[in-house]
């Protein structure tokens, strides 16, 4: 059997590396697996260090955190080399991207079975959080957690299924029969009750809480000594240097215990630590923090036969019940000094505690679970159907029920807000002709997919609002302010030409003649303004709506011939910037694009004139050479666009340029029953779903909307009107391929 396995490995100091390193010896160790001797396992290191560090032969290559491009290696590595599976090992915050985000390029590209270690399972998680847990879910074989505590979490908060979840204890070196007078005598300290706790140290172990518990222990019982055993988290000295240690001396010194307390500030090696574990009397775990579903420390002091006193949080909870160990409040020192005061008074007590945590830390030694493990592993990959080669249609399974809610609450009297903060809509930027006229176009798409009274109100609504905003002189304003003003200097003939499209979407498919005929008085005030149109997405969108409302008034020469020049300015355009090698309409490639191609083919349809046809073709087969990667939409970000004979901009991405392919492509595979078309449409509405560059879903379902953008690292958490357009824009071309 051949494995490969991520995460931190050792000389990385920290407790994921060392729990891997245990991890992989353990799989190699196992006597009782009778293919034991023909494993071979890869670790791939996820490494933190510019200059990385000195591996072992095990760990075949190291993973730079913060670089994707090493993340795609990995990837290939992976898919290429006949793994029978992948196991991660998987903290938020050993891989890059907003709170580890890159994780999901292993997730969603690795082929091969993964089984995933949640080193943390949290109740509350961020945007970007429970985006990797909905692609752990998608794409993992089986999730392992360490509690029954953290399986509780996944089932009930996060509402993953028990079948996807094992139980694999935490483990632990082998103790033996714990022998604290001769570790002791070891170590010096046979004069002494040893008191400890080890490990990283950090403010949120709370240390300075058992030190604040000691003057009176101290008083008591001259002869115990706190050990803190461990270095400070190297990011933490990064970031703020020793401050936190120098505080708890400061504090020793004040509280007049500094001689009962040594300070280890240093590594120490498996070997090292057991000695210093097996010479303790009693382990503290101080936390200020219940969520914390795992810890390694903890397992080894239990495994170690020490009397463990802590803080209740979630992995104590569970691991220090049936009197294993004795739990006190959060910052409450006073109730550690009371616990410490009975232990050492009560030696029956102490010793009974001793032999329970013992005799209980043999069930999860290491050798122990490296059997379990097998075990699980064989079981599931036995009956495993998991087709992990499609990873559009994966994403493509995880598709929410259609929810207008988030689009609802952004529509006041007036017409649909255009920002919002997160999902919370935001009046102090008003509204603006280009949302309602898209949403005018959703409430017709939605009226004709189910007519209903809601949606009627919804399209009158809109061609209100665009009918505010249209001028004397045919054209429109395009924003407008809470209070329904005006506000000067803001037309574009971007936004005229949105306008004209949901004129003309309504003249031909709106349910009531009235709203037929509103949106015709309209559009007839907006001739004059056609003349003098320059910009290239106004002229697009234009045609496209003039094609519809030629759709209705077949015999109107004048708007005719209007369509025509349109489309003489645009495709001259093409002939102006275009060449061998730059098949465009313009020397830059910036939003929307996918609209220029498609108002071309609207025009060449309606004209029946194959040069049109020619040149949609060509610029749309050129657009997707620029816009496709590794068979998923890799759109062009806004931060530059593309200019001719330069890289295009990666960042950020915008929904409403996956909408425009979805709809070019709803519009050929209408145009010509081909399939590829209507994969094609699958493909770019899978980019809302997680099918992108960061193989994450914009998708909230907490909130039932889409977020703003893809950026480089992480998503855009505003979910504003442009994007929530969009998203149900691209479902509805999805779902209902047939539907205009």
């Amino acid at each position: 059997m051949k494995i490969a396995i991520i995460g931190n490995y050792p000389p990385r100091r920290c407790g994921i590396a060392t729990f891997t390193q245990n991890f992989v010896e353990a799989l190699l160790a196992d006597k009782k697996n009778s293919i034991s001797s023909k494993i071979q396992i890869d670790v791939f290191a996820m490494d933190d260090n510019k200059d990385s560090y000195d591996y072992p032969k095990i760990v075949k290559q190291s993973i730079r955190q913060n670089h994707t491009e090493d993340y795609f290696e990995i990837v290939n590595i992976i898919n290429e080399g006949n793994y029978d599976y992948c196991y991660i090992q998987h903290e938020f915050g050993i891989f890059g991207g907003h709170s580890g985000l890159f994780v999901n390029i292993f997730l969603s590209q690795i082929k091969t079975p993964i089984f995933i270690t949640l080193h943390s399972v949290l109740k509350e998680l961020n945007f970007h959080q429970k985006r990797i847990l909905e692609n752990m879910v998608l794409f993992s074989t089986q999730l392992v957690v360490m509690s029954e505590f953290a399986r509780e979490i996944l089932i009930i908060d996060h509402h993953i299924s028990d079948k996807k979840i094992s139980v694999i204890p935490h483990g632990v070196p082998v103790f033996k029969s714990s022998d604290t007078k001769t570790a002791k005598e070891d170590l010096g300290w046979q004069d002494y009750t040893i008191l400890m706790t080890f490990g990283l140290i950090g403010q949120s172990k709370g240390i300075e809480i058992a030190i604040k518990a000691l003057p009176k222990v101290c008083k008591a019982y001259p002869e115990v000594r706190y050990i803190i055993l461990g270095k400070t988290h190297p990011h933490i000295v990064e970031n703020e240097g020793e401050a936190y240690r120098e505080s708890l001396i400061k504090l020793s010194k004040e509280l007049g215990v500094s001689k009962n307390i040594f300070f280890l500030d240093k590594y120490v090696s498996e070997t090292e630590l057991k000695n210093y574990l097996q010479a303790c009397d009693i382990y503290i775990t101080p936390y200020l923090n219940e969520a914390q579903i795992t810890s390694g420390t903890l397992s080894y002091a239990v495994s170690s036969g020490s009397a463990v006193i802590s803080t209740p949080y979630w992995h104590a909870i569970e691991l220090l019940a049936n009197e294993r160990g004795i739990l006190f409040d959060f910052n409450c020192y006073a109730d550690l000094e009371s616990e410490l005061m009975d232990l050492l008074s009560n030696t029956d007590k102490l010793h009974s505690i001793q032999q329970s945590a013992f005799k209980y830390g043999q069930t999860f030694s290491w050798p122990t679970i490296g059997t379990k493990t097998h075990k699980i592993i064989r079981n599931i990959l036995t009956k495993n159907t998991i087709n992990k080669s499609n990873t559009e249609e994966i994403f493509l399974s995880s598709i929410p029920e259609f929810s207008l809610n988030h689009i609802n609450s952004l529509i006041d009297s007036t017409g649909l807000l255009q920002h919002s903060t997160y999902n919370i809509p935001d009046f102090k930027h008003g509204y603006c002709t280009d949302d309602n006229a898209r949403a005018l176009i959703l409430a017709i798409k939605l009226n004709l997919i189910s007519h209903s009274k809601d949606n009627e109100l919804l399209i009158t609504k809109f061609l209100s609002f665009l009918n505010y905003m249209q001028i004397e002189s045919g054209t429109f304003i395009n924003m407008l302010s809470y209070s329904r003003q005006h506000l000067q200097n803001n037309k574009s003939e971007d936004t005229f030409g949105r306008a004209i499209w949901a004129l003309g979407y309504t003249i031909k498919y709106a349910p009531l003649l009235s709203q037929k005929e509103f949106a015709l008085r309209m559009f007839l005030k907006a001739l004059p303004a056609f003349a003098s149109l320059k910009d290239l997405r106004g002229i697009a969108n234009s045609i496209i709506g003039i094609v519809y409302f030629l759709e209705e008034h077949k015999n109107d020469k004048t708007t005719e011939a209007i369509l025509q020049k349109l489309l003489s300015k645009l495709y001259d355009s093409y002939k102006l910037y275009s060449d061998n090698s730059w098949k465009w309409y313009d020397d830059k490639i910036a939003y929307d694009n996918a609209i220029l191609p498609l108002s071309m083919f609207y025009g060449a349809s309606y004209f029946k004139i194959s040069e049109y046809f020619k040149t949609a073709m060509d610029s749309l087969t050129f657009l997707e050479a620029v816009s496709y990667k590794d068979n998923h939409l890799s759109l062009i970000g806004n931060e530059k666009w593309l200019e001719k004979g330069e890289p295009k901009s990666l960042f950020c991405q915008q929904p409403i340029d996956a909408m425009a392919f979805t709809l070019i492509y709803q519009y050929l595979y209408k145009l010509t029953n081909k399939n590829i078309y209507k994969d094609k449409l699958r493909k770019s509405f899978t980019w809302f779903l997680g099918n992108n560059d960061l193989f994450t879903s914009l998708y909230d379902r907490q909130t039932e909307a889409c977020a703003d953008g893809l950026f480089k690292d992480n998503i855009n958490l505003n979910q504003g009107a442009e994007s929530n357009l969009a998203w149900l824009i691209a479902y509805l071309n999805y779902k209902y391929i047939d539907i205009n």
